[in-house]
């Protein structure tokens, strides 16, 4: 019997030993903080809070003619089904504009955008991310669930 509770010592002993150390989130920034990294830096790899953009204006970065398919940005027939034209305060679509009701920048790269749409007689709202990919070349909206990728049209 006393060799039984000796192994089974000895095995919670080594599981112990090998179980995953759990830190709080204060811990590991206070060891980021000791190990040399500034304040700021931690601050910005902790979540972010949406931040509100100011006078709602839509940052040059995600400005321009963007084209589901290429034929969106070279279409000279009317027949641009996919393009998105956006602007510091709207996005144009074929048949609806988007008014800028709200936006947050989550980052640099993404944009969370409330929208107030006109279009074929109806009005609505819908909230937006916006988010650019591939150094720019590529703007993702989400849309009703869904992920349109906008190619950047030329110049």
């Amino acid at each position: 019997m006393h060799r039984r509770l000796t192994v089974a010592a000895a095995f919670l002993m080594l599981a112990a030993c090998n179980a995953p150390e759990q830190q709080s989130e204060a811990a590991v920034n206070d060891g980021a903080l000791a190990a040399g990294a500034n304040t700021a830096d931690v601050v910005a790899n902790a979540a972010s809070t949406p931040e509100p953009v100011a006078d709602r204006r839509i940052p040059s970065a995600f400005l321009g003619r963007w084209g589901l398919v290429p034929a969106d940005c070279t279409s000279t027939m009317g027949d641009n089904k996919g393009l998105m034209t956006v602007t510091p305060d709207r996005l144009t679509f074929y048949e609806s504009r988007a008014a800028i009701a709200r936006l947050e920048a989550l980052s640099p790269t993404e944009l969370r955008a409330s929208l107030a749409f006109t279009g074929e007689g109806q009005e609505w709202t819908q909230e937006t991310p916006l988010i650019l990919e591939e150094n720019g070349r590529v703007l993702v909206r989400v849309a009703e669930g869904e992920r349109l990728r906008y190619t950047r049209c030329d110049a």
